[in-house]
């Protein structure tokens, strides 16, 4: 089946026809929720009620399917209880009779006895959001008969319509028996149609060469053909039209060679750029934990310090809220109903080909720690909503729209200096339920001037650039507490008591980043659902104590501790979860054992001048980046170091006194070399057909270079500073390698 309008009437035809059901089945990004649209359109033109759609990319529990429905039939929802005027009280009064599941039901069922011809049901995405006993029951039974009411109701049954979204891989299970069900396939587009649609999709700023443009559509010809990677790639071009303009004719020919290329030259950027850095945080989350709304998702990028403006809310808020337009603009994200943020299908792949999406993997981040759903015991434990309802407000973030309900709410950030205005036993007299509590630049002294009314319900806690704090005695009290912050408090040596981590244990993420903390207390080992040990820019900082008992550690990062020595284990064998191991600019001589760890994609021992020698990686499959550049103690890499690690992409051992490379190392896309002036000889690299850079500016002692011609990928070339430059070296690499760049 085409992606036409006229295909969208044709099974909208089919309805009218007498089917109940269709399913429409297809690949990631071949636009089954644009088809699914453009039927609902054809629907209402022929004055068919308005369909009532959901969207399964969000994680919905029973409160957010009947929210969903409520909010399409224009009744009150649980989030409508946040709102209020002067006549709150009587407002409340009423609420409290008033069951909004049975108003949702009755008027679904007058909608459907009403409606002349039909009522179309619409579920939109992907299967693997929805919860288990969701699954198990039929996502389309459960909604029927538990939100809608219509269990038994065989006459109203009949009036409705159901279109269904699949992907290809889901169709088969299915989430109901699909008996009667019409299936529509939707194919991947012709080469006309894609060239049509970068035609009609393409922004007046993107002024492509005749040449360039002959590429792009060549391009888009003989690869996937997907409407959504055609989006992807105009929107992505439109991002260097309108933000980087100066970097649009390489960015056009990036794109020549396919979106992937072209995504990883847009997307694949060190942190600093905001969007950038948005981008990849929601990339990994929302591929997790599904769709959030609008308001969530920027709070989480504040709270992870993805955007510049770190210590102050309201331009923070007005940062992220440009973040978010731009990366819907650029279609690397899209806004379901309900203002629910999703990610576009197609950029699921992206952690194959972007160094970034390798980061993504590996660092869960403080919103994916505070809504995973974990298991224990077989049994699903329900993810904290400290972020539901969260809205802007005068220096703050909160989950509240009045004052008079302060009791409700749950999450609040806030300037330190708006804070200030208020008198701490006042202000938080009333949040009794506050679950969220983050000062940025707090004007604190100690923790416990805040005066919280129930630090007992408190599961977070950032006092993030803290530069009074002299101390942090206030956890005694915070038995909750699943996140810790305090960081930027640099000059004041903080000094915590043996049992300051006793009361926390549940602690799965702690962040001390940028104090002058010199150890970690002995209670520290009790923190055994530890995910996240933030200890960077740490100065003082000598040693950890022993990590044996963190089997649920993700991330380690003690990058920029630069007195930072001493590492109690031989080996991380018990730290099986590990993800990320991040070192660089310490003191440390030699990394622990890492070869039994079955998830660790990366390792960063970036200057590190005391390390004297890498550890074997062979055994290490899951290893994707690896970065030694700078430890310039290193003199040999092991010859079977990399034998195994067929997932490497990134190896750099720039500034290295290595003579050598071992033969295997990896399927490499960046291979940095940078001032190995010891260096005499590479490896053949003829099976490294993934290679896109390779770096040897400043090998003064390496003579031969070996055969490049196989590297149709390398665009980059650097030997700056090298003896291996010539003219005729660079005419018959150019002619064999389309697209390659030499520096020299």
């Amino acid at each position: 089946m085409k992606l036409t309008e006229e295909s969208a009437r044709k099974i909208f035809e089919e309805f009218r026809n007498g089917t109940k059901k269709i399913i429409l089945i297809g690949e990631t990004g071949t636009g089954k929720t644009w088809m699914a649209r453009e039927i609902c359109k054809v629907a209402l033109k022929n004055k068919w009620d308005e369909p009532i759609w959901i969207s399964l990319d969000q994680k919905h529990d029973k409160k957010s399917y009947v929210d969903t429905v409520a909010r399409q039939l224009c009744l009150p929802t649980s989030a409508d209880e946040r709102e209020e005027d002067a006549d709150e009280n009587e407002k409340e009064k009423e609420k409290k009779n008033v069951d909004i599941l049975k108003i949702l039901q009755d008027k679904m069922k007058c909608k459907l006895n009403e409606a002349e011809n039909f009522v179309l049901l619409v579920l939109d995405g992907q299967l693997e959001m929805v919860n288990t006993d969701q699954t198990e029951k039929g996502i389309e039974d459960c909604i029927k008969e538990d939100i809608l009411g219509l269990k038994g109701d065989t006459e109203n049954v009949e009036k409705l319509k159901v279109l269904i979204t699949r992907r290809e891989r889901e169709s088969e299970a299915g989430d109901t028996a699909d008996d009667g069900a019409m299936k529509f396939k939707l194919e991947r587009l012709s080469e006309v149609d894609a060239s049509n649609w970068f035609i009609k999709y393409a922004h007046a700023n993107i002024r492509l060469e005749k040449e360039n443009y002959k590429k792009v559509i060549e391009a888009l010809q003989k690869n996937r053909r997907r409407p959504a990677e055609i989006l992807m790639l105009v929107g992505t071009l439109n991002y260097f039209a309108k933000d980087n303009v100066r970097e649009l004719k390489p960015a056009v020919e990036a794109a020549a060679g396919g979106l992937a290329q072209l995504l990883r030259y847009a997307y694949d950027r060190e942190p600093g750029n905001s969007m950038i850095n948005c981008f990849w945080h929601s990339w990994n989350f929302l591929r997790k934990h599904g769709g959030v709304n609008y308001n969530e998702l920027i709070t989480s990028w504040i709270m992870d310090g993805c955007l510049k403006h770190t210590n102050r809310i309201d331009k923070a808020y007005m940062e992220g809220h440009s973040v978010l337009m731009k990366l819907m603009e650029y279609n690397m994200l899209k806004m379901q109903e309900d203002n629910i943020i999703v990610l576009e299908g197609a950029s699921l792949e992206m952690e194959e080909y972007c160094r970034r999406g390798y980061w993504g993997t590996g660092d869960p981040g403080l919103a994916s720690v505070l809504k995973g759903i974990d298991t224990k015991d077989g049994k699903e434990i329900p993810r904290a909503h400290v972020f539901d309802g969260i809205t802007p407000a005068d220096g703050m973030m909160r989950t509240l729209c009045g004052y008079k309900k302060e009791d409700k709410m749950s999450s609040l950030l806030i300037d330190g200096s708006r804070l200030c205005r208020e008198v701490h036993e006042a202000f938080f007299a009333r949040k009794e339920n506050l679950n969220l509590l983050a000062i940025f630049s707090p004007r604190l002294k100690s923790p416990k001037e805040l005066s919280i009314s129930k630090p007992e319900n408190l599961l977070v806690l950032m006092l993030r650039g803290s530069y009074l704090l002299e101390d942090v005695n206030i956890v005694e009290k915070l038995t909750a507490l699943t996140v810790l912050e305090i960081s930027g408090s640099r000059d004041c040596n903080i000094l915590l008591p043996d049992d300051f981590f006793s009361r926390v244990s549940q602690l799965r993420s702690l962040d001390f980043s940028g104090t002058g903390i010199e150890s970690l207390p002995a209670s520290f080992s009790e923190l055994t659902e530890l995910r996240r040990l933030i200890l960077k820019r740490c100065p003082n900082l000598k040693e950890l104590p022993k990590l044996g008992n963190f089997k649920n550690l993700e991330i380690i990062d003690l990058s920029e501790c630069t007195s930072f020595k001493k590492i109690q284990e031989k080996s991380f064998r018990a730290l099986e979860k590990l993800k990320v191991i991040n070192f660089s600019h310490t003191q440390i001589e030699k990394l622990p054992i890492v070869k039994t760890l079955e998830n660790l994609s990366i390792i960063l021992l970036k200057g590190c001048t005391a390390l004297s020698g890498m550890r074997l990686l062979k055994d290490v499959k899951s290893i994707k980046v690896l970065d030694l550049s700078g430890a310039t103690n290193i003199k040999e890499i092991m010859y079977d170091c990399f034998e195994e690690a067929t997932n490497l992409r990134e190896l750099d051992l720039s500034e290295t006194k290595i003579q050598y490379l071992p033969p295997a190392i990896g399927d490499l896309q960046k291979l940095r070399l940078k001032n190995c002036n010891l260096l005499r000889n590479l490896p053949a690299l003829n099976g490294q057909v993934r290679l896109e850079e390779l770096d040897l500016s400043g090998c003064t002692m390496l003579e031969h270079l070996p055969d490049l011609s196989d590297l149709k990928k390398l665009k980059i070339l650097n030997l700056t500073g090298t003896k291996l430059w010539s003219e005729e070296l660079a005419k018959s690499l150019t002619d064999e390698i389309e697209g390659l760049e030499i520096l020299s």
